[in-house]
């Protein structure tokens, strides 16, 4: 008979006692949203998660950027925020460029301008 196999913990998850903080930018949109819905129906306890919208401060701007991450020092970060227009918004301002912008996270971030 074989023996049930053990969970092995995750190489990412925060040591025995702290807890993981998961910062969600765009946290007020469409899936920010669906993600908080989700999150609390399955509730752990060794995780704290962040939801930020853009009155929490302005990503583009790197001193609102390092306040945020001083403030609540995520472990993991799901962006997803966006300047989001609606239908009418996204008709009137067509998009013509993309801008490759380097991070400071050591990721490229691509900004669409008009």
């Amino acid at each position: 008979m074989t023996e049930p196999a053990t969970k092995k913990p995750r190489e990412d998850a925060a040591p025995d006692g702290e807890k993981d903080v998961i910062m969600v930018t765009g946290g007020s949109g469409l899936v920010g949203q669906a993600i908080r819905m989700y999150v609390e129906s399955n509730k752990k306890d060794n995780e704290e998660w962040i939801y930020l919208s853009s009155k929490d401060g302005d990503l583009r701007v790197r001193s609102d950027t390092d306040a945020i991450f001083a403030k609540y020092k995520p472990t993991h970060v799901i962006h997803l925020a966006a300047k989001v227009g609606g239908l009418f918004a996204n008709l009137a301002q067509k998009v013509c460029a993309c801008s490759v912008v380097p991070s400071f996270f050591g990721v490229y971030l691509f900004v669409l301008r008009p």
